[in-house]
């Protein structure tokens, strides 16, 4: 196989890498540049396949594992809404054990009292999420 065909396939390797973003596919496009290499210098399909392969199963084992944990050191679980739990709000409406609204951070939610009647512009405290819905306690010092 010439070069041009390993180089074809490691593009769209890095192509779907952008799609992705789990670097598995880099790792083959890896392979298949060295694949690329070696059938400059050498016609046998073999050599060509087997430095395909060894290579893409040497950064698989090897590098990926570091380039997750470099670029995404807290695993999968970054920004996941139970992230929210313990997080202080504002209630921007009227919370009480049916409905109402809180802005966390720089999103605004919906929400339900953990219990009583939150009037709005009060500084609350996510004790729970359940689906979508924030549940809230009154904060201790709230403004209100």
């Amino acid at each position: 196989m010439s070069w041009e065909v390993w180089g074809i396939i490691a593009l769209c390797c890095i192509a779907l890498e952008f799609m992705t973003v789990d670097f598995s596919f880099l790792m083959i496009a890896g392979g298949a540049f060295v694949a690329a290499g070696v059938s400059a210098g050498n016609d046998s399909l073999v050599a060509q396949v087997a430095a395909f392969a060894v290579v893409s199963i040497l950064l698989l084992a090897i590098v990926r594992p570091w380039a997750k944990n470099h670029f995404n050191p807290k695993g999968t679980k970054v920004g996941t809404v139970q992230d929210q739990i313990g997080k202080r709000a504002r209630a921007l409406t009227v919370i009480d054990e049916n409905a109402g609204r809180v802005k966390i951070g720089g999103d605004v939610w919906s929400s339900r009292s953990a219990g009583g009647v939150i009037p709005e512009g009060s500084d609350v405290v996510v004790t729970d999420i359940e689906g979508v819905v924030a549940i809230v306690a009154q904060s201790a010092h709230s403004g209100q």
